[in-house]
């Protein structure tokens, strides 16, 4: 028993190795197989791949689901109908919109072709017709005054402007189709873009009596060349037959790769279309209405002569304009009753509406969009530069080439500012200043000669003032405030020195230390006056540089004295 019990053991053990993997997998089969998430989760993995393989192999699984969504469709529409019609208002409105301006155009044009055969004889047969036969007059009268001939259609694919197909009346002479088509398309770019609108282009005339009638579906569109005035059903039949050839072959529209032939099973509906009525009568109005008409055609002659008199006034005032320097014109038109005109009008330029002198246009029927520019014309570009630098009287300009030259004299500061500003000025390229003197540099020149001058005299081997010395003082105190005010305002870095000086008698160590302490007084009474001391600097000097050679007691008298020296910064300029 024993021997038996090892061996199974083993072979189970034997089993555990061989067949672990197999056993494993076994496990996650059954697992994935009692787990419905796990088979949910695969089938979310796999579901788009098998939806589109389906779609490129035979669509079948549309054609499955179909009854799914009508009845998830009508159940959403029952239980919330809001919903589902704000979701296709944004597709709907414009489409309900458009039929709507379609209709009242049609009754609008109907409506003027019976105003205008109401009131002649014929009018008057076609009243008595509508009585014998029972219909409406403006049925009548649209039976007898339709004119129109359809003379070509083109089957036109929206997106890349390539003719599907093309039929044409007989003996009508036809351009190349392709042109015509790349034609449309530009037209209907330049009207998107220009008027920034989505809307489509549906109706082009041609004249007086040729008009385009286009009717556009997702992705193609037919477009009908007409002479005459067609009924306006007609363009229903135009649109009912764009939107049935989208319903037959919209995905071959989508899907369009250059290969017209699947599109010629519409060539017979299309040719449907060329349709025509060439009955045309002649109309002869009363003699009671001469009158009548006599009047209207006065009132349109005097309308046609204020007309005229308008015009001639409109454009007498656009050439007033463009013979003005600085206004340039881009566009004048007249709409809605009110002349717009826009273009380019330099800041310095004539005001337009002064230019205005005739009684026929009112200067309240003009709307004016200027977009400002700099006219490089040499009058603006001087009197650009005059408004800009605004010279001081002391100071001429004048423009030579694209060159600014000033001359005369005027402020550091305007200086500076002409420097700076002439070259950014529009027109200018660069200026001259040589002729021109800152009269600024020239008042601190002078004030520091005039500081050089000044000596103010000491007492013999004294620091006291000689009698009658203190206007002196005050004359110093107002011309170094002055010259630190120059000097500040041309940027020029002025050092005085304050100088002590001794005449020659006594010893000279001793007269070093008293020409000190001279120059030393007027400093501090210099500083006590608010005087900047950063601003002066003091040296004694004593006998070695005396003021004068010592022949009497004058001259001595005149080597006890305080004078002044001046260190400052010149410009590059010399000015």
């Amino acid at each position: 028993m024993g021997s038996n019990a090892d061996e199974s053991k083993t072979l189970n053990a034997l089993k555990e190795l061989l067949f672990k993997s197999e056993k494993e997998q076994i496990l996650r089969i059954e697992n994935r197989l009692d787990d419905p998430m796990i088979r949910a989760k695969e089938i979310s993995q796999s579901l788009p791949e098998a939806i589109s393989l389906s779609v490129l192999a035979n669509n079948k699984l549309s054609r499955v689901i179909q009854p799914v969504i009508d009845d998830a469709i009508k159940i959403s529409v029952q239980k919330n109908p809001k919903a589902l019609a704000q979701a296709l208002a944004p597709v709907l409105g414009p489409g309900i919109r458009k039929a709507i301006s379609s209709t009242i155009m049609g009754m609008i044009q109907s409506l003027n072709q019976m105003l205008n055969n109401s009131v002649s004889i014929q009018g008057m047969k076609w009243r008595f017709e509508a009585f014998r036969t029972r219909k409406q007059f403006a049925e009548v009268i649209l039976l007898h005054t339709l004119v129109y001939k359809v003379e070509q259609i083109f089957f036109i694919h929206g997106e890349s402007g390539i003719v599907l197909d093309h039929v044409v009346a007989k003996d009508i002479i036809i351009q190349d189709p392709d042109l015509v088509s790349g034609m449309l398309t530009a037209i209907q770019d330049f009207v998107k873009d220009s008027f920034d609108t989505d809307d489509d282009l549906d109706t082009l005339r041609m004249g007086s009596d040729k008009s385009i009638w286009i009717e556009k579906g997702e992705h193609a569109l037919i477009a009908a060349v007409i002479r005459g005035t067609p009924p306006f059903d007609m363009r229903i039949r135009y649109r009912e037959l764009i939107e049935e050839i989208h319903i037959k072959s919209g995905a071959a529209l989508e899907k369009f790769d250059g290969d017209v032939l699947p599109f010629s099973i519409f060539r017979e509906q299309l040719k449907e279309g060329l349709q025509f009525q060439g009955k045309k009568e002649t109309q002869h109005l009363s003699p009671l209405l001469w009158g009548f008409f006599l009047v209207i055609l006065c009132g349109v002659g005097m309308w046609g002569f204020s007309a005229y008199t308008t015009n001639q006034a409109w454009h007498q005032y656009l050439n007033q304009i463009e013979a003005q320097k600085g206004l340039i014109i881009l566009s004048a038109q007249k709409r809605e009753g009110k002349y717009l005109i826009t273009g380019l009008r330099d800041p310095l330029a004539t005001d337009p509406l002064s230019l205005l002198h005739n009684d026929a246009i009112d200067p309240v029927s003009i709307e004016s969009r200027w977009q400002t520019f700099y006219s490089l014309d040499p009058h603006f570009i001087f009197q650009r530069a005059k408004f800009i630098l605004k010279p001081p009287e002391t100071i001429q300009l004048e423009l030579l080439g694209n060159t600014i030259i000033a001359q005369g004299h005027a402020s550091h500061t305007w200086i500076e500012n002409f420097q700076k500003i002439a070259p950014t000025i529009p027109g200018i390229d660069g200026y001259k200043d040589d002729k021109i003197q800152n009269i600024d540099m020239v008042d601190l020149n002078i004030a520091l000669k005039e500081l050089m001058s000044i000596r103010i005299y000491f007492e013999n081997n004294s620091t006291a003032l000689v009698e009658n010395q203190e206007h002196i003082l005050e004359q110093l105190h107002k011309l170094i405030n002055r010259i630190h005010k120059l000097q500040s305002r041309v940027e020029r870095s002025v050092q005085i020195i304050i100088l002590g000086h001794t005449d020659s008698s006594g010893n000279e160590k001793l007269n070093q230390r008293l020409s000190r302490d001279r120059a030393e007084k007027i400093f501090n009474s210099l500083i006590i006056q608010g005087i900047n001391p950063a601003f002066l600097s003091i040296s004694g000097i004593g006998t070695k540089i005396l003021l004068k050679e010592e022949n009497n007691t004058e001259d001595k008298q005149f080597n006890r004295a305080v004078t002044f020296k001046i260190f400052y910064e010149h410009s590059k300029e010399g000015r």
